[in-house]
């Protein structure tokens, strides 16, 4: 036989490294969505196993050394069902990913699983189950190779393979779709959102068309493509690694709208531009400004320890975004306080989206109890930056006592102070910004 060729030498490496800058560029995106994020890698090492298997064997089959007809077919029957087992088990990740985007509850195993035993039976078992099925399929039917005196290499599938992996195919490209819509369509999804679950629908269904294309239909042709199919297949695959950035999905979830817009005059009154550390015990009184603003027209995100149908019901907060900072909630409006992006993508999205924008951070104490405080420090110093930027306004309740007097030195010199217009003072004089209303009640 001959050497392996140029082209699909440079085919399967183009392919390869495609792969390991998409496992790159997703294991580096600062997402909330943290079992989506495992869902997506593992699918890619799938993919990536796929391309080194068939490249290693593929450069075994072109060794002149070869001449057993016998165990040369043996060989090509192997690889396409190593590489029918990657598919089909890509197929199951992919699953697990859609099932995760669809249903933000799903946020970790322990999640997933339970997930699965409140909804049993699903469409995701009957799905699973048609995948297993091909997989053992893919192993009990072995297909015919002709051809191998001519290098004209064709396979016959026998019609229990062709049916099992058409059924597979089939229900991926059914399934994918109807999970994806039902989910734009029950949580009434943006545009953007929109345009990324249609980029999720065509990278999977691109995908699954191309490898049946690819691994099935041409072979029995004696056309051998797999070199091109590689790099298809991958290009495929990054763009559902694009559409999944978390910047689009937290478009559907926090969409600035402003609670109300009386035509009384505001009660506080603060610049535009600054972070605005209230000191207080509780977070009561940066509550009542938060709540003013987002009444006089400002569009507000209030990020909260309080569980949100708490905050709705006691300030009246039906239209603003709440995100509750919470380690073990699974809801979808949820953000884990680690790592500190979660807060700071979320933050940054919206004030970049939003018009007269003002956030309540509502959490710094367990911030700092669950992280380090030099990266809550960095936190606070991006925020305010961005703050700065988009000309919107950051409050952040703070008991000083939880902080050590160096701690409160570093974070007091990127903020604004304000004290609330009665109680005792948390810390000793410092300056101080306050509002109308507090001045006015002194």
């Amino acid at each position: 036989m001959a050497a392996f060729p140029f082209v699909e030498t440079l085919g399967a490496a183009t392919a390869l490294f495609l792969s390991i800058l998409i496992l790159s560029a997703v294991g580096r995106q600062a997402t909330r969505k943290s079992f989506q994020k495992r869902a997506l890698l593992f699918t890619i090492a799938l993919l990536i196993s796929a391309t080194v298997s068939n490249i290693l064997i593929t450069i075994y089959l072109k060794q002149p050394a070869t001449t057993d007809l016998v165990a040369l077919a043996g060989v090509l029957v192997f690889s396409k069902k190593i590489q029918g087992t990657f598919d089909l088990l890509f197929a199951i990740t992919i699953g697990v990913f859609v099932l995760a985007t669809a249903n933000p509850e799903i946020d970790s195993f322990r999640s997933f699983g339970k997930y699965m035993r409140t909804q049993f039976p699903n469409s995701f078992v009957f799905y699973v189950f048609v995948q297993v099925l091909a997989i053992a399929t893919v192993w009990v039917a072995d297909p015919t190779v002709t051809g191998l005196t001519t290098q004209a290499v064709r396979f016959e599938f026998p019609p229990t393979f062709l049916f099992m992996l058409g059924l597979a195919s089939a229900t991926l490209l059914l399934y994918i779709p109807f999970v994806l819509l039902s989910y734009v369509k029950r949580v009434h999804a943006r545009p953007t959102v929109i345009r990324d679950v249609y980029m999720i629908i065509l990278g999977v269904s691109g995908y699954t068309v191309s490898e049946f294309v690819v691994e099935v239909i041409l072979p029995f042709y004696a056309i051998d493509v797999r070199a091109l199919g590689f790099i298809v297949e991958m290009a495929l695959v990054g763009l559902v690694a694009y559409a999944v950035r978390e910047r689009g999905f937290l478009e559907d979830l926090l969409v600035p709208q402003a609670e109300a817009d009386l035509n009384t005059a505001p009660a506080f009154e603060l610049r535009r531009g600054l972070t605005y550390l209230v000191l207080e015990e509780t977070p009561a009184h940066s509550f009542d400004i938060f709540r003013d603003l987002v009444t006089h027209g400002a569009q507000g995100l209030c990020i909260t320890r309080k569980p949100p149908k708490m905050v709705t019901q006691e300030y009246g907060l039906e239209k603003t975004p709440i995100l509750w900072l919470s380690r073990v909630a699974n809801q979808k409006n949820c953000v884990r306080p680690s790592p500190p992006e979660n807060v700071a993508m979320a933050v940054e999205h919206f004030i970049s989206v939003g018009q007269d924008s003002v956030v309540l951070l509502d959490g710094f104490e367990y911030l700092v109890a669950h992280n380090d405080f030099p990266s809550i420090l960095a936190l606070v110093h991006d925020l305010n930056e961005n703050v700065s930027i988009q000309d919107s306004i950051l409050l952040i309740p703070l008991d000083p006592r939880a902080l050590n007097e160096r701690e409160f030195a570093l974070v007091k010199r990127e903020v604004r102070l304000i004290e609330p217009p009665s109680g005792p003072k948390l810390v000793p004089r410092v300056e101080v910004e306050v509002a109308k209303a507090g001045r006015k009640s002194r």
